[in-house]
This record gives structure tokens, sequence and C-alpha cells, in this order.
């Protein structure tokens, strides 16, 4: 039989087919000619330009399945792993693969042989009931109509006995006081699962497992550890472990001294020529690499206009501003002109153990369709264990990039004020945002733009937050709609929890975009946008209690929340005064605003708070579109807590925020009037 075909080019093409089966269906797409159906043939049109036959054909012959062996994943004594791939089916399905085995070469399905499934792809199988101290010889098969082909030959030779596993100690690197890192890799599993693996270290050598211990994980391959705490000055022995069911296993010793902690530094920049500096990255530049005290560098009041960047290998840096709202370091880049989002900062912060308080980091540009490529970060972080209390970070697109370029990274955010308008917090770092105001500035936008590892147990996780929004954005346009959130890269991990919520919060909640989120998630959340969950998108979870138990500082910053992670991390919940002076007992060691009490109340209330140091202290209430409701006290107070009272007698039922201002700290909280 003879099909004449015309395309819409005009060329004409002659198909022969012989000897389709009756039940067989043919399918060409054309292009201004249908041709009818005979013989059991359905033929079909359509305005493409490509031929597709659909169904089965008698008469046609397949060629066997193409198959590659694996390497063996572990050799036990009685047993072994391994596994194959299909790559092709060669035109036939595949029935049939798994391992074929002998201690013979060239094994065959007469053979020992092992099923691991059907179809194309990779597979993997365990070889059993062998001999100890025994050479065999295996390789991948497939099956498909045609017959069987089988991959490369492999051969193996059984263990004579099971032993501990053989590994490793890595050498021993940036040691400081309290600190060192080191590691191991096991490189033989002796013959059975490697359930726990890590260091051991000890002041007295040979360490073992009933010495310091710090577990890294399980199996073979490499692993990090971060050997804490430690003591100064003094040496240490240390040494990989690994453990499986024959017993434990150990790698060579490693010995290593720590260093003397250097004393504690404070240089101050100030603009008028009154400190150590004028300009922040000139401070920055003079920090010694790898120093062991705590460095501060003290901003005194100021507009900084730099493009700042601490170094990877200056850590144990404390940045504190005289003034939160008065001290700003702020630039004008954006991805059009320096080379893209990562290098559009106003400042990088690249170094681990970083602490900054009081401060503002602040990028200028607007999103506002004048050139392309607006995206213009404030603040980039790239280190491990980083601060940030009372603080603000602003801009529009793009403000705050948890980057994470040295490998995720643990943030801590606190008391602070973040505010923008598209994707203003992103990337891959692992960040807590705790009592945190989250501003948009523009209809529309998204809050977060996650791009969590896939080997990351949490990503952004927001606690006892406020969003607010602008009535009208920056652009001139009212804001009548935003989203939480939308998926970045990688597996994006969110999740609000004890978050208020304004009413211009989209029902939907979060949008879709490249991938698929692992985690997007909200628990107990209030204000006018918390609508029923049923009106949330597909891919959001309600978590429940004990779920939401889940998302605490310990386990969020714990080793085990990302295989980069040498050791546990738990910042300071609080921000501390800048002066550590004790006039007396009494008086507190940091700044505090304490949650009121009653809340929810009806009408009074009552507001503590500490402060360590006299000074201009200033409480006012505000509304939940940020008008300034009351003034409660304005004046110099001594050091020490006190309590102002609320009444609400005139205020309708809602939330209002309460917020506390003085020359080295300013805090936020939110109540709940029910009348």
């Amino acid at each position: 039989m003879k099909f004449r075909i015309v395309t819409c080019l005009t060329v004409i093409v002659l198909i022969s087919i012989q000897a389709f089966a009756q039940e067989a269906s043919v399918s060409w797409p054309l292009d201004g000619e249908d041709l009818p159906a005979s013989e059991g043939q359905q033929v079909t049109s359509s305005s493409n330009h490509k031929g597709q036959i659909l169904g089965s054909a008698t008469g046609v012959s397949a060629d066997l399945p193409e198959v590659a062996t694996y390497n063996p994943e572990g050799i036990s004594t009685t047993f072994a792993t391994a596994g194959g791939n299909v790559s092709s089916d060669g035109g036939a399905a595949v029935t049939e693969r798994g391992l074929v085995w002998s201690t013979s070469e060239s094994p065959t399905i007469e053979d020992r042989k092992r099923s691991a499934g059907s179809g194309t792809g990779s597979f993997s199988a365990t070889m059993i009931d062998l001999e100890p101290a025994t050479t065999y010889f295996y390789r991948a098969y497939a099956t498909n109509g045609e017959g069987t082909a089988y991959g490369r030959e492999v051969s193996i030779t059984t263990l004579t006995e099971r032993t501990v596993p053989e590994l490793t100690t890595n050498s021993v690197a940036n040691i400081m006081v309290r600190t060192a890192e080191t590691g191991g890799s096991v490189t033989e599993w002796g013959g059975s699962e490697v359930t726990v693996r890590g260091v051991v270290w000890n002041t007295t050598g040979e360490p073992t497992i009933n010495d310091n211990v710090l577990e890294a994980g399980s199996g073979t391959g490499d692993f990090v550890a971060t050997l804490y705490p430690l003591e100064e000055d003094t040496r240490y022995y240390v040494r990989a472990f690994a453990i499986n069911e024959t017993g434990t296993g150990y790698g060579g010793m490693r010995i290593f001294k720590t260093q003397v902690a250097a004393p504690d530094i404070t240089k101050v920049v100030a603009q008028d020529g009154s400190g150590d500096y004028t300009s922040v990255q000139d401070a920055f530049d003079e920090i010694p690499r790898n120093y062991t005290g705590i460095y501060t560098i003290y901003v005194k009041k100021g507009e900084y206009y730099e493009k700042l960047i601490l170094e990877e290998e200056k850590g144990n840096v404390k940045l504190v501003g005289e003034h939160r709202d008065s001290t700003v370091l702020w630039y004008d880049d954006y991805a059009g002109i320096s080379g893209g989002t990562s290098q559009s900062y106003s400042v990088a912060i690249n170094a681990d153990d970083f602490v900054a308080e009081n401060i503002t980091f602040q990028n200028v540009v607007k999103n506002d369709k004048s050139v392309s490529d607006q995206q213009a970060v404030a603040l980039v972080t790239n280190g491990d264990r980083q601060a940030y209390y009372n603080v603000n970070i602003l801009g529009y697109q793009d403000t705050f990039y948890a980057r994470g370029s040295n490998g995720t990274g643990r943030i801590y955010i606190k008391n602070s004020y973040i505010e923008g308008s598209v994707d203003f917090i992103f990337g891959r770092n692992i960040v807590v945002f705790d009592s945190t105001q989250i501003h948009i500035n523009r209809d529309g936008g998204t809050l977060t733009a996650a791009a969590t590892e896939a080997e990351s147990k949490f990503g952004f996780v927001f606690i006892d937050n406020v969003i607010s929004a602008d009535s009208i954005g920056f652009d001139g346009d009212p804001i009548e709609r935003f989203y939480l959130g939308r998926p970045w890269q990688q597996s994006p991990r969110t999740v609000f929890l004890n978050t208020y919520y304004p009413k211009s919060l989209s029902p939907s909640g979060w949008l879709s975009w490249n991938v698929e989120p692992a985690m997007y998630g909200e628990y107990n959340c209030s204000g006018p946008g918390c609508v029923s969950f049923e009106n949330r998108v597909s891919f959001a979870t309600e978590l429940t209690e004990q779920e939401a138990a889940e998302y605490t500082i310990e386990n969020i910053f714990s080793k085990e929340s990302n295989p980069n992670y040498g050791r546990d991390w738990k910042p300071s919940p609080e921000l501390y005064a800048v002066s550590n002076t004790k006039e007396n007992s009494t008086v507190p060691e940091r700044y505090e605003l304490k949650q009121n009490y009653p809340n929810p109340f009806n009408p009074v209330t009552n507001i503590t708070y500490s402060i360590p140091q006299s000074g201009q202290v200033k409480i006012s209430v505000f509304d939940m579109l940020g008008k300034k409701v009351v003034t409660l006290t304005n004046e110099i107070q001594s050091a020490g807590d006190h309590t102002v009272t609320f009444d609400a007698s005139s205020l309708s039922s809602g939330v209002y925020l309460y917020r506390i201002e003085t020359d080295n700290f300013v805090g936020m909280n939110k109540m709940t009037l029910i009348k």
C-alpha cells in the first residue's frame, strides 16, 4: 500500500508500509489533505509537520537493549552490591534487567542472577549467598523480545572476614582559640554498614569514642567537622572514627595547638575625623586575618556612601552603629552596571562569626523600569554564623541576598526592619527572621525567592514577625496585592510562624515559578490577610502544632541542618548593649522590650522594658498601617527595668505595634486589643 502525502511545502513524500497488523494505529500530521482510513489503519491530520507511528507492528525487527555495568558499591564476605543502567531498550520493551554472576568468566542468565525490575534507567541489585575470599565475575543484563544483552564484565573478590571500617583523618585547619576544623574519609566499610562516623579528641593522646566525640553522619566517603569548644593555648590530639557492626575503626592521629586569645579591639569610624577612620572600608581593610579576639568597629552617625566588603578570613567582627536610623551604609549599584545581581551589593559580608547592631544597610536604586536590570542588593551574606540585631535592610528589588557563595550559611536577624518590592529576601542560606518587620513598597511583589539546597532541612523561617505594606507604592500605584514568596532555585523552603499579615496579602499566598518548593508552610498567623487555608495554592502547607514545634533556634541552626556545618550554633536571642559595664547588680545587661501583659487585652495593658544605661527613651504605639496612635513616654530615663501602662479605651479592636527607641536600641512587638 502506498500513501501520497503533500505538505505545506508541496513536497511529495512516498511512504511504503507493509505487513501492518490489523490493530496497528498510524498517525501522520498532514496539512491540507485528509486521507481515508483503510485496512484497520487510522489516519489523522494536524497543522504541524512531524510523522509518528503509534501502536505496534508485526514484521518489524528490534535490536538488543544497550546496558552498562556499574562498579561495586560494597563487597562483604557473603554478599556484594552493584548495578547498571539500561540506556536503550532497542526498540522493544525491556521485560527484565539485573545482575548475573559466576566464579567463571562471562556469566549469563543461565548462571546466578538477581532481577532488578524492568524498563530503562539505572538500577541496583545485591548478589547473595557468596563464599568468603572468593573471586566472582558479574555483569549487568537486560532482556527484550530480541534476546538478552550484557554489559561489561567486572571481577570482585569477597572479604575473608568482616572488619572495622578503614579511614583517614584530615589535617587540622583554621585553628583558632575555641575552634578548629578537621574531618576524615571512610575509605573501606569493612563489610557492613557504617552507622556512625565523626571525630574524637582529647589532650592526652590516642583519643577514642570515650573522649570528646563529634558525629558527622554515616556511610563511606568524606566528611568535615569543627571541634568546639576548645581551650586556648592547649595541645590536642584528634582522629577520625567510624563504626560498623564489627566495631570502631580510627584514622591516623593529628596533633595541634589552639591559639592564645588576642585582646579585643575597638576602632571608631567618624565622618568628621574624630575617630580612627573616616571610611568603613578602611576599617575593614585594617582587620587582621584570622584574628582571635573580638574586633569591634563602632560607626558614628552619618551617611556613608561606600561599596563595602568584609573578606572571608576576617571573622569575629562586630559592626556597631551609633543609631540605627542615623548610621547608614549605602550605595547605588545595580545588576545592569555591576556585572550581575551578585555584584550589585552595597555591603557584602563574607566572613564567619559576624555581628551587626544598630545600623542601616541600603541600596537606593528603585526598580522603576527607567533602565534595564535594576536588581539592587543592599546586603549580601556569604559566611556562616552571622547575627544582625536592630538593623535596617532597605531597598527595592533583591534587597537582601542570603547567597551563601562559600557554602550554605546560618543567619539570624532579630528586632530589625527589611523593606523591598520584588523577591527582596532571596538565596540559599538558612535564615531566621525573629520579631522583625517585613515591609513591601510596591504592588504585586513577592517577599521571598528561596533557593534552598536539597540537603538543607530548613530555609527561610519567619517567627513572630509583622508584615506591613504601604497603601501607595513607591511608583504611585496602590498596593492591592502581594505574595509571600515564589520558588527560585533548587528545593525552596520558606515558613511563616506566628506572623501578622496585612489585608493586601493575596488569598493564594504564594506564586509558582521555576521549581517546585520543598516546603511553603504557615502556622498560627494572624491579621486581615490571614484567610481560610482553602484559598491557598495547592503546594502550600498548613503546619500542624507538632510540625511547627520543630522550628526552634536549636533545630534550625544545628549542625544536622546542612552537611556544610561542622558544629551547632546558637546565637544570642537578644541585643546586648554596646557597653558591658555594670554599675550594680540590679542594672540589666542588655536592652529588652518584653511582651505586653496581658495580651490580648481590654482595654489596659502593661509594657515592660529594660535599658542597661541611662538615656533618652521613647515608647510609641502604631496601628497596622504605620500611623502613630500615641506616644507613651519620651524622656531621659535611668538604667534599669521600666513599665508603662497603655489604655486603649478610645481605640477599636485590632492588632497594634509598640516600639521602643533609644540611642543604641530600637525594638518592636505587636499586641492585640479585643473588646
